[in-house]
């Protein structure tokens, strides 16, 4: 089914012009079996999402388990997978953002999900701050919500764009965050 939609957000059909008829006819069911399955349009895309944010999840953890040994490749290692896991399904994502703004249960599942990275990353951080290897003088709760929204929205549009240089933009995020969360305590440890 997702493999249907998908072909048809990639020829250019829109998320709201996606119909569900045509969805399931090309995926080979019929349309009272697709409505058997998912409620509607958004539900699809609700289970979707969750299941995706497993997969970002898995990836994520490679971050999240860095410690005062890690590298600036360390980390661009695992950003790069957390970009891999994001940029496999690119027209699903951005229909899912396009239906936040239509559908409050997309929306408080998008929600949901940033808010479980934003917490994963604010223990990170706090972890980090007490074993000495991330900057103490961030406010975790607040670094940890600006730096999910920010990658999230940046990744997101990222996958709408086809002439994005992916190098380019794995070796900005690792700067952002390794200046960001590791570079103070690496100075004052070279000081």
């Amino acid at each position: 089914m997702l493999e249907a939609v998908e072909r048809h957000l990639r020829a250019g059909t829109t998320y709201a012009d996606l119909n569900v008829v045509d969805v399931a006819k090309e995926a080979g069911i019929s349309r009272s079996t697709f409505y058997a399955y998912f409620v509607d349009k958004p539900t699809l895309l609700r289970t979707w999402y969750e299941e995706f944010h497993g997969e970002l999840q898995t990836a994520a953890r490679a971050w999240w388990s860095l410690d005062g040994t890690a590298t600036r490749e360390d980390l661009k290692r695992a950003l790069t997978g957390i970009m891999s896991a994001t940029r496999s399904h690119p027209e699903l994502l951005a229909a899912t953002h396009d239906a936040i703004g239509v559908d409050e249960r997309v929306r408080d599942a998008v929600n949901d999900v940033m808010q479980t990275y934003i917490d994963e990353t604010q223990s990170y951080i706090e972890a980090g701050q007490a074993a000495g290897f991330v900057d103490p003088s961030l406010p975790a709760e607040e670094t940890a919500y600006w730096l999910q929204w920010m990658a999230e929205r940046a990744l997101h549009m990222m996958g709408r764009r086809s002439h994005t240089n992916l190098d380019r933009m794995i070796e900005a995020h690792t700067s952002i965050l390794w200046n960001t969360l590791y570079a103070p305590t690496r100075r004052a440890d070279v000081r």
